[in-house]
C-alpha cells in the first residue's frame, strides 16, 4: 500500500468515525452547550482586524460553515495556527492537551491519533508543547470575544 493510499483509508476512518460520535457525544456529555447566535453573514460584516471577520474569512477559505455547538473549535484552529485536515485535527488535539483540556473528545482523538499516525508522533510532541506556551483557551466563551482584534486576542493568550 502506498503512503498516498494509505493516507486517504486513514481519512475515511477517521472521518466516518467523528460523523459518528459528533452528535451523540454533545448530547450525551455537553447538554448544557447552546448555538453560538451569530451568523455567517454577521461574521461577515466585522471590521478586518476582529475575530469575528477572522473566522468568517477561515470558513470561507476552507470552504466551511458554522456548526452548531462545534463554533469554538474553528477558533482553536485560528489561534492555534493550524488549518484543516485530518493531520491538522490530529495536531490540534494535541496542542488543546498540552493547554490543559482533558475532555474525551481530546483524550479519545490523541489516542487514536497516536494509532493511525505512529509516523507523526514527533510532531504530536511538539504540537502539545505548543500548546502549553497559550493559557487554557478551551476555557473562553470566544463568541462574546468576535469584536476583539484577534492579533491582541491571540497574544493575551500567550503565557
Amino acid at each position: 500500500m502506498s503512503i498516498a493510499q494509505l493516507n486517504k483509508l486513514r481519512e475515511v476512518c477517521l472521518s466516518s468515525i467523528v460523523e459518528l460520535i459528533k452528535l451523540p457525544y454533545v448530547k450525551l456529555l455537553h447538554k448544557h452547550r447552546v448555538p453560538w447566535k451569530v451568523t455567517e453573514k454577521e461574521l461577515s460584516n466585522f471590521p478586518a482586524h476582529c475575530l469575528g471577520h477572522h473566522l468568517y474569512q477561515f470558513l470561507s477559505t476552507n470552504n466551511l460553515s458554522i456548526q452548531a455547538l462545534y463554533e469554538s473549535h474553528n477558533v482553536y484552529h485560528l489561534i492555534s495556527g493550524y488549518s484543516i485536515g485530518l493531520i491538522n485535527e490530529a495536531r490540534l488535539f494535541f496542542f488543546l492537551l498540552g493547554n490543559g483540556k482533558r475532555s474525551l473528545s481530546v483524550l479519545g482523538s490523541v489516542l487514536v491519533a497516536l494509532i493511525i499516525y505512529p509516523d507523526c508522533w514527533p510532531t504530536f510532541k511538539k504540537e502539545y508543547r505548543h500548546g502549553k506556551n497559550f493559557k487554557p483557551i478551551f476555557e473562553m466563551d470566544f463568541e462574546k470575544e468576535l469584536c476583539c482584534d484577534f492579533y491582541v486576542l491571540k497574544e493575551s493568550l500567550r503565557r
